[in-house]
């Protein structure tokens, strides 16, 4: 998983966003976007760590998109978004090194992407 990490970090530093990891931050308290300051908070003290690859790619998303999760005018819409980068960025990294994942449902369960999403990530594996 640390090189999963690296690369999202990588990714996002390629691409001109900042971040900043936050070792202490409390288990339940969310990484963020805030495109506004050009920064990805990452709380890596997550409650669930096997979840951090996909909330990493989802606030990359956010960047992507120039929008944050604290803007609540289109919040599903603005969230919805982030998850489709979230999916092409981890498809894209399982592309780049070799990982031979022939089903969508288990590329899906292997990034801890959440179930709600399976039928986004089976749409956009096909596509």
């Amino acid at each position: 998983m640390d090189n999963l990490i690296t690369y999202l970090l990588n990714y996002a530093f390629d691409h001109g966003y900042g971040y900043e990891i936050l070792n202490d931050a409390e288990n339940d308290w969310p990484s963020l976007a805030y495109p506004e300051l050009n920064l990805i908070f990452i709380n890596m003290n997550w409650h669930n760590q096997n979840e951090l690859p996909f909330q990493i790619a989802h606030e990359i998303g956010h960047m992507i998109d120039g929008n944050a999760c604290h803007m609540y005018n289109d919040k599903i819409k603005v969230e919805d978004h982030a998850d489709l980068h979230a999916i092409e960025i981890l498809k894209q990294y399982s592309l780049d090194y070799d990982f031979c994942i022939n089903n969508p449902i288990v590329f899906a369960q292997q990034f801890c992407i959440p179930y709600r999403l399976y039928n986004v990530v089976e749409s956009k594996w096909y596509a």
